[in-house]
Parts: C-alpha cells; structure tokens; sequence
C-alpha cells in the first residue's frame, strides 16, 4: 500500500501537481513619468520546467503586456509579445532595451509598497510577483 501511494506521489508531480515555482530576481517597476499613464517592468524569471507565460494582470492596472524592443536598421521600435518561452533551467532577462513588461493606466501605490503583477502560465501554474518601485529613470541590472 505504501508503494502505491509512493507511486500515485510520484506521478501526479511529474504532471506539474506541485511543481516548484519560478525563481524571481531583480524585480523592479517604474511608475509612468510625466503623462504618459504608462510604467514599465524588469525582471529575471527562472523555471524548473520548460513553460511559456501566456497571460499577465495586475489589480493595480488596466493591462500588463510583454513587449521586445526591435531593432530594424536605424529604427528602433517594440513588439507585443502574447507568449514567452521559459526554458527548464534557464534565466529569462525582463530588462531595459529587450524584453519588459509595458503597465498600463498604473494605480498609485504608497510610498515603500509592491506592485503585483501575476504571470500565467502555459502549464496552468500563476504566479505573482511582487515588483520594488523605483522612480528612477534608470533601472540596474
């Protein structure tokens, strides 16, 4: 009987039941400047298994999009992402001049709180992630 319930452990982990969660790093968020009603996000996001986030949200915002800054001779523009792999093991870089995530119509946040913004997950797995404000007009890395 012991074997059996070592089995049936076993395998509903395997099929991401309790699956270990993202590693998170460097989680900043810059509120929008001047009028424009869009903040921006950075971030390092790390899954055990290969995924995809598929969905992001934040009851702080209207919207939360993933967007990549292209490069296309000398013209420099941004590309809404609806998916982005997360490969099993390897670090995926949210950062100035790449991939970020775009916040739109930001609510105010009190001085020395988060900002949340969930991620979903190919997997079914959310998660949420709690961003640091800076008003910094420029994020380290």
């Amino acid at each position: 009987m012991k074997r059996l319930i070592a089995a049936i452990a076993l395998g509903l982990s395997a099929c991401g039941q309790g699956a270990a969660p993202l590693t998170i790093a460097d989680a900043q968020y810059r509120p929008p400047l001047g009028a424009s009603g869009i903040g921006v996000a950075y971030f390092s996001v790390t899954s055990p298994v290969a995924d995809r986030i598929v969905g992001l949200s934040s009851p702080q915002a209207d919207r939360v999009e993933a967007h990549a800054s292209v490069v296309e001779g000398t013209q420099v523009s941004m590309k809404h992402l609806a998916t982005v792999e997360l490969p099993a093991g390897k670090p995926v870089v949210f950062g100035p001049n790449g991939m970020h995530l775009m916040v739109y119509a930001p609510k105010g946040i009190a001085e020395g709180a988060t900002f949340p913004i969930q991620i979903e997950l190919e997997s079914g797995r959310s998660e949420t992630i709690w961003f640091h404000p800076t008003s910094s007009g420029a994020v380290g890395r």
